[in-house]
């Protein structure tokens, strides 16, 4: 009894061995990382607020982080096999111990924001606030994107209801990241840039959206077309759905609802979406017309910061090449 005694009156044991094991699911995807395009961004938007350079390292490892746990639990809500080219870490080590990986990151995460604010209790809370809003957020819309995926035969979202999702889903991490660095800067700005990383999560996602059923190197990392097997309504597949409820034409929705991994299949759906419905080029055109709205409106600080608004200019036509 004097063990237990002993074990209650102190903290839960925990050692690094202890931290391996759960962590195995979040190390397997984060042992082949992706662009690192979030963390070039940071540096970007870093020419503008002059936060100094450990904060901002810090941030960038909290955004990786919860990038990185969220694709884990991505993937086994889509039932991915392939992630950056290598099986999905559900795959390997079952859904439990990745659900609860990817959890646990998203809790260590949180733990960045105590190193950021210090014994600055107010500034701490202000952290929280953004933080807890922009995980709902992000929650919110990948709960959308399912529940569309699921209720395909009754609802097929339109433009702005899709792009309000992407907000939430993939902006998410764009406006949190600009969010907390607007916290921190002594530099006063113009505007917000939280407008602009919301139109950058919009062109990410739709890049994102078009690469899928068309890049070679997205073939490579995730499979052929993979957002058809998994019934996703991604942009161009959107257009194509309501291209064919328009024309009394059901194909495409009758191969998403297969969530079939037949290559032939897959093949007639893209063939529909490439030369019947003309989807993947009217996605091309709606991705320059985004990407021009970035440049030429009033996204961009051109007054304030002209060399940073230059980087940021490159960084929009990084997300816009495909």
């Amino acid at each position: 009894m004097n063990n237990v005694n002993n074990l209650v009156s102190n903290p839960p044991l925990w050692d690094e061995s202890d931290e391996r094991a759960v962590l195995v699911p979040y190390t397997h995807i984060a042992s082949k990382p992706g662009k690192s395009f979030r963390s070039r961004l940071i540096n970007v938007f870093n020419e503008i607020y002059n936060i100094p350079q450990p904060k901002t390292d810090q941030i960038a490892t909290l955004v990786a982080i919860l990038h990185n746990a969220s694709l884990l639990i991505d993937d086994i809500e889509d039932n991915s096999t392939l992630r950056r080219g290598i099986p999905t870490s559900h795959v390997l080590f079952g859904v439990p111990m990745t659900i609860n990986s990817a959890n646990y990151m998203y809790f260590r995460a949180m733990e960045i924001l105590q190193t950021i604010a210090g014994d600055n209790k107010l500034l701490l809370h202000d952290l929280m606030v953004i933080f807890n809003q922009e995980m709902i957020n992000l929650h919110r819309g990948q709960g959308l994107d399912i529940h569309w995926r699921e209720n395909v035969l009754h609802f097929i979202p339109d433009e702005t209801l899709y792009f309000n999702m992407v907000m939430n889903k993939t902006g998410g991490l764009f406006r949190l990241t600009v969010r907390i660095m607007e916290l921190l800067t002594d530099t006063e700005l113009p505007h917000s840039l939280v407008p602009l990383s919301n139109l950058l999560g919009i062109i990410y996602q739709v890049r994102d959206d078009y690469q899928n059923l068309s890049d070679e190197q997205m073939v490579a990392n995730k499979g052929l077309a993979e957002d058809i097997s998994e019934g996703k309504l991604s942009f161009p597949i959107i257009h194509g759905l309501r291209y064919g409820r328009e024309h009394d034409d059901s194909r495409l929705q009758d191969i998403l609802q297969l969530r079939t991994q037949d290559v032939h299949l897959k093949q007639a759906a893209l063939d529909y979406l490439r030369s019947e419905s003309h989807s993947l080029e009217y996605t091309r055109t709606k991705l320059n017309e985004l990407t021009n709205l970035a440049k030429t409106g009033d996204y961009l600080p051109w007054q304030a910061f002209p060399q940073a608004a230059e980087h940021l200019q490159s960084v929009v036509d990084y997300l816009s090449a495909s």
